[in-house]
């Protein structure tokens, strides 16, 4: 059979006939549960051993050795297949962590693994068996995020998940699994950063409100190691710069401005440190320095500084629109930009005298700008807040 032709049933029906199971786990059969269609399809083979899956599957290539991982292309959808397995604490920090992918491992003892209740479910393929060890359907309809086991402790970016899983569904965190989350905090020091600038990557790109991310983690006691530069903020700041981001979010998908809005708050230095730290995307540090920076230069805005900023925006890596949408979704009372860079553009028409040469052109057409702005902020025709016509006049 072509890879391209492999189905699912017919998948689960080659791995049952040579003595194993299939089953979907993890978050494909979450989503189901809450009526979400899923990103990834996850299996987990239980009763065989590597070499022969490897046999019967020569297509599926094995990207994570050590915890015998596979993709292959089933229902033509590249999923993600692991034997089931078993991970026990036996050393401080990520790697201190034994791995068992015996064929005896049962479907319920690889869902241990898994964290929280609602990721730890299964689906039978052939028989339509849904395993449920640790009420995940409960929590769901309950809208909780619970550990399903003390085994939580094991794996401490299970705290980091769970934060994540608490911003993407807005669940609330039980009181029981909130104590283990604050246990980890020493074993999360000891974490490498690149794995928890993954979730929070994932967190902007996908949580509803990546706020409340933050807010657990502050929560747990995990914000002053994971982002010192956010737990250091007073109180004040810290709730203004959380609601500007889920306003933010509320706006736009975009994971890029979503991060520009902790430039709302945080000054240069906080912002490359924290982005230094965990290698984030240049493009996202260069928005939020320049969401800071503007917001200050704007602070009492004259037409000279519009046309600045609107010039500095064009050659910049964030557009005029993009800024204009953070600080309108964050409902900030500054001077929305797009009318103004209409209104420059609505001097193109403009004759440049015979007599401006060279280099004076540029300045030419710069003081034109300004006119044509200030005759417009004076006359009051520009989209732009009462606050700022009020500051412009004063």
């Amino acid at each position: 059979m072509a890879a391209s032709e492999l189905t699912e049933k017919g998948f689960a029906e080659i791995i049952a006939r040579n003595g194993g199971r299939a089953f979907r786990v993890g978050s494909c059969v979450r989503d189901h549960f809450m009526g979400v269609t899923p990103k990834d399809i996850d299996f987990s083979i239980v009763g065989m051993v590597k070499k022969n899956f490897k046999m019967l599957f020569p297509e599926a290539e094995e990207f994570e050795k050590s915890y015998s991982v596979f993709g292959l292309t089933i229902d033509g959808i590249k999923c993600e297949l692991a034997f089931a397995r078993t991970e026990r604490k036996v050393a401080g920090g990520s790697k201190g962590v034994k791995v068992s992918t015996k064929p005896k491992i049962t479907i319920e003892k690889d869902l241990v693994r898994r964290g929280t209740t609602i990721n730890s479910m299964a689906f039978d393929i052939l028989t339509g068996e849904i395993i449920d060890p640790f009420q995940g359907r409960r929590d769901i309809e309950a809208k909780i995020l619970r550990a399903n086991s003390q085994d939580f402790f094991d794996d401490p970016m299970r705290a980091v998940r769970i934060a994540g899983q608490a911003a993407q569904f807005g669940f609330a965190i039980a009181t029981d699994t909130l104590s283990l989350m604050i246990a980890t905090a020493e074993e999360i020091a000891r974490e490498p950063m690149n794995r928890i600038a993954t979730e929070l990557r994932k967190v902007l790109s996908e949580a509803r409100e990546p706020g409340q991310f933050f807010k657990v983690l502050e929560e747990s006691g995990l914000l002053k190691i994971i982002c010192k530069e956010i737990a250091d903020l007073p109180n004040e700041e810290f709730r203004r710069v959380i609601t500007g981001l889920d306003y933010v979010a509320r706006a736009t998908p975009n994971a890029k401005l979503r991060f520009a809005a902790f430039g709302l708050v945080l000054d240069k230095e906080s912002l490359e440190l924290w982005s230094n730290r965990m290698d984030l995307p240049g493009d996202w540090l260069a928005a939020a320095v320049t969401v800071r920076q503007t917001i200050e230069f704007l602070e009492y805005p004259t037409p000279d500084k519009i046309v600045d900023t609107i010039n500095k925006l064009r050659r910049g890596s964030l557009a005029i629109e993009e800024f204009d949408l953070i600080t309108q979704a964050a409902e900030l009372k500054i001077l929305k930009l797009g009318p103004m860079k209409e209104v420059m553009g609505s001097t193109q028409g403009a004759v440049v005298p015979d007599t401006v040469k060279g280099k004076e052109i540029g300045e030419w057409l710069r003081k034109k700008h300004v006119e044509a702005i200030s005759e417009q902020l004076l006359a009051g025709k520009c989209t732009c807040s009462t606050f700022m016509k009020e500051k412009y006049r004063g």
